[in-house]
Formats: structure tokens, sequence, C-alpha cells
């Protein structure tokens, strides 16, 4: 091929309209030209001035494509001599494989995989009315958290900036949270039994890989959180329903799956039924927990949001035999982007948990756990805490109101005056999957309560309605809309959608 042919090829093809540099089109158009043997090995081609005045192109431009070209080995620069094409397979380059050919030749997602990737996911929407489990990020004080992430963000903390040299996590903030569990939630515990993690599922998945065999089974509540069941499945672990009552997990009647280690519970704030488990029905827990050599997972979520009361105590501070892992987390007081949550062992498998999380996440993030030691150091924690239980409870007063008002009996609400939602118990007649969709069509999302396969079935289907983040002011308009969709679930007939 003589040297014009390459410049008519170039000029044919290049575009000033197109959104890539000239430099990345010379490339590209080069670089097929010697995979398909449009451009023959061994081949001279113009000199870089020459081809940028036949083109009308900077030198530059067609330089710097030359020379990725060579560096890639299509192209060789030969001193004296020029540049040449490069010998590459004997073949034309292989067309793109068609869909039906990778869907037959392309290995696919492992059993688990599978099943971890068809699960449950959460919901996708994380506002508005009335998305259960989230708190209001618009009334949390961001200008301070600006103010002391900037503190340890720089040259001057660039200690900050590595990974962690302990797998626990920031020692101030280990320390910060050890005292205020001390205090507000009776957790006996040291800073060194602290482990901070990246949210509860990082959590639960460490405990179970540290204290679980592949095949082992866990006791989880049924209704649960979304999430324990394909953690605990990705960890090798199956989850088997705890028998479930007005008092919370009752440990004595459940049937114990073979090699059973861990048991799963939210005895403050059941989520999502809201059930407290009383003082009595603890005590039992422990003694079950230690008759069946079950590790006991406290899960507390929510327990700094309770609106008649002081807070009820922690499980784990009634454990005398080191087997309850207490469970918190700080996308409930703070915002849920965080993704900050701590787990309280007990001093026998502190330091293994602490060496397990660096070797298997390498935590770091060191300058957001220092802004949030001064977080609490400084007060504003406790404050925020304060005052948004002001703000929640007002907002649960308001939906249980406008709830009695628009559909009275309809539904049976949870009892505690606690946490960021309600549990809706619905007459038996109303079609679940119905009143979804038109929750749906009405612009609300209804969270669903999540049943384990082997669990007994519900008595009567069920809602979480979420209320952290809705304005008080809008309440009263996503309980229109929810009666408006209840309505139509209970009818004999499909969903449509509503007249605005």
């Amino acid at each position: 091929m003589k040297e014009v042919l390459l410049a008519d090829l170039l000029s044919g093809a290049l575009s000033r309209e197109s959104a890539d540099p000239l430099q990345k089109q010379i490339y590209d158009i080069v670089r097929r030209g010697v995979l398909d043997h449009t451009l023959v090995a061994g081949q001279r081609l113009p000199s870089s001035r020459v081809l940028a005045q036949e083109l009308g192109i900077s030198r530059i431009t067609v330089t710097l494509a030359y020379e990725r070209l060579i560096a890639e080995n299509y192209l060789s620069a030969r001193g004296g001599s020029g540049t040449f094409v490069e010998k590459t397979v004997d073949r034309p380059l292989l067309p793109p494989a068609s869909p039906e050919h990778v869907q037959r030749h392309v290995p696919g997602l492992s059993t688990r995989g599978e099943g971890i990737a068809g699960g449950a996911a959460g919901l996708g929407q994380h506002t508005g009315a009335f998305v259960p489990g989230v708190a209001d990020a618009s009334l949390f004080p961001f200008h301070l958290w600006r103010r002391l992430v900037s503190r340890h963000l720089g040259k001057s903390n660039l200690a900050l900036s590595g990974y962690a040299k302990d797998g626990a996590g920031f020692l101030p903030l280990r320390e910060a949270i050890a005292s205020y569990l001390r205090l507000a939630r009776a957790v006996v515990c040291e800073p060194e039994q602290v482990i901070v993690t990246a949210g509860t599922h990082q959590s639960i998945d460490l405990c179970a890989r540290m204290l679980t065999e592949w095949g082992d089974a866990a006791l989880v509540e049924s209704p649960c959180h979304w999430a324990f069941p394909p953690v605990l499945a990705a960890a090798g672990v199956r989850a088997h329903a705890a028998v479930l009552d007005d008092q919370g997990l009752d440990l004595a009647a459940s049937k114990l799956p073979r090699r059973a280690r861990l048991l799963i519970t939210s005895p403050s704030h059941q989520y999502p039924t809201g059930v407290v488990m009383p003082l009595a029905r603890r005590l039992e827990l422990l003694q079950a927990a230690r008759a069946r050599g079950l590790w006991v997972l406290e899960d507390d979520y929510d327990s700094e949001f309770r609106y008649d009361g002081a807070p009820i105590p922690s499980l784990q501070g009634l454990d005398a035999d080191g087997r309850v892992i207490y469970l918190g987390t700080f996308s409930k007081t703070m915002f849920a982007g965080l993704r900050m949550s701590y787990m309280v062992v007990p001093p026998q498998v502190a330091e293994s948990f602490s060496r397990a999380c660096a070797s298997i996440y390498r935590p770091g993030q060191l300058h957001l756990q220092a802004a949030l030691a001064d977080f609490m150091a400084d007060g504003h924690f406790s404050h925020n805490i304060k005052r948004m239980r002001t703000e929640y409870a007002q907002r649960q007063i308001v939906l249980r109101d406008a709830l009695a008002a628009r559909v009275g009996d309809q539904v049976r609400l949870s009892q505690a005056r606690a946490g960021l939602h309600v549990y809706a118990r619905l007459d038996r007649k109303v079609s679940a999957p119905r009143l979804a969709e038109a929750a749906r069509d009405e612009g609300i999302v209804l969270g669903q309560p999540h049943y384990l396969p082997d669990a007994a079935s519900a008595a009567s289907p069920a809602v979480v309605l979420g209320y952290g983040g809705v304005p008080c002011e809008r309440i009263d308009d996503g309980v229109a809309r929810f009666a408006r969709a209840l309505g139509r679930a209970g009818e004999n007939r499909p969903a449509r959608r509503a007249r605005r």
C-alpha cells in the first residue's frame, strides 16, 4: 500500500464532530487496519510530518498516535528508515461473539452466586413515604460534620490516609463507642472489644466466618431483616426460622436445626414487628443459648429512639457466659451513606476478630473514623440523638393519628413507641401483591416483611410503614394514598392506577 492510501483511509474515516479526539481516532483506525490486515506487515507508513500535512491536522496529533501504536507493537520505528507495520496473527480479527455464543460458552455464576444475586436486595427507593429503616439526612448537621472531616483530611494527617494498622478500627473512636454504650445501653465492654465495621452486613458476615463452619446453621427471627439470609448464605451458613411470639424470639420453643451455631435477634425492638422482649424472656433466651451451645448476635439497630421511657438495657449486659455479640450502627443516628457500624465481641475472641477484620476486609477510611470520634467526644452525637428522638416521636404520633382517622380498624399497629417504623397487620381479605401494586401507583412505598421459607405462615398480611424520612406535614397525604391503595387491594379485581 502506498503512503497516500493511508491518508485516504484516514481522511475518509476521521470526524471532527466526534466526541473522540483525532489522536484516538487515528490510533483506532490504524490498529484496526493492522489487525484485519488492511495494512500489511512490513509496509512503510508515511512520516508524521507528511501524514499531518495530507490530513490538514497538527503533527503532534499524528506523532502521539504513532507513539502509542509503536508502544503497543502494532508499528515499529526503524531509525533512519521510517515507521513500519508489525506482523500480527495470520488470521483476521475475530468478530464479536454473538449473545447466543456468550450464553453457551462463557462461564456463569456458581449456585451460591445465583442464590445471592437472585435473593432480596432491599428497596430501590431510599426517601419518601413510607420507606422503612431510613433516617432523615436533611436534619443532620452536615456543616459540623464537614468541618470535622476536613480537620483530619490533609497532608498534616497522612497517617489517616492509609490502611488501618489495627483491624478493629481507630482507637479513639472505639474508646468513644465503648464509653457511649456503657452509659446509654448498659453494655459491658472495654475499647479492646469494639470492632468498627463497614455496616451491619459486614458485622454479620464476619461473625459467620469466624464462628461457624461451612454448612452450619443459624436461627433467625421470622420475619427478619431481608439482608440476614443472603449474607449468611454467602458465608456458607443456612438460615432457619426461630419461633417469634408477642414477647419476641422463643428459643425454648424453636426447633434446633442440625449444626446450629448462631442465633440472631433484635430484642429491644424486633424488626419488623416492633415486639420488645421482656426481661424474663431475655434471661430464658440466654439460658437456652447456653444449653444449646449457641452464639447470640444481638442486633440493636435503632434502640436510641424510644419515646415512652429510657432505652431498654441490652441483652449483652445480662450475659455472664461471653456468648453475646452486640451489633450497633450509625446509619439510624447519623445518615445511611456513612456505612459505619460496630460490634462488641467477648474478650476471649476480640484479638482474633481484629486480626480477621484486617485480613479479610483491609479496613481504611480512618479520617472518617477520626471525625466520628470527635463528633462523639464533642457532644454533637448525643445532641443529635436527643433532637432526632423528639422529631421522630412526633412523626410517629402524627402517623398513628392519621392511620386511626383514615383506615381505623382496617389495620392493627405494633405497640412499641420506638424506632423509625410501625408494623401494620392487615385484614385477611387484603391481597398483599395487589396492595403493593396499588401503593406504587399512589407513589408510596410499603415495606414487606421478609419470612424465611421454613417459617410458620403469617396470621395475616402486614406492611412496614417507615416514617423516618417523612416530615410531619407530609404524613397525612401519604396515609391518604395508603388508604386508597388499601381500599383497592381489598376489592376482588386487579389494582389500577388511581386518579389524581
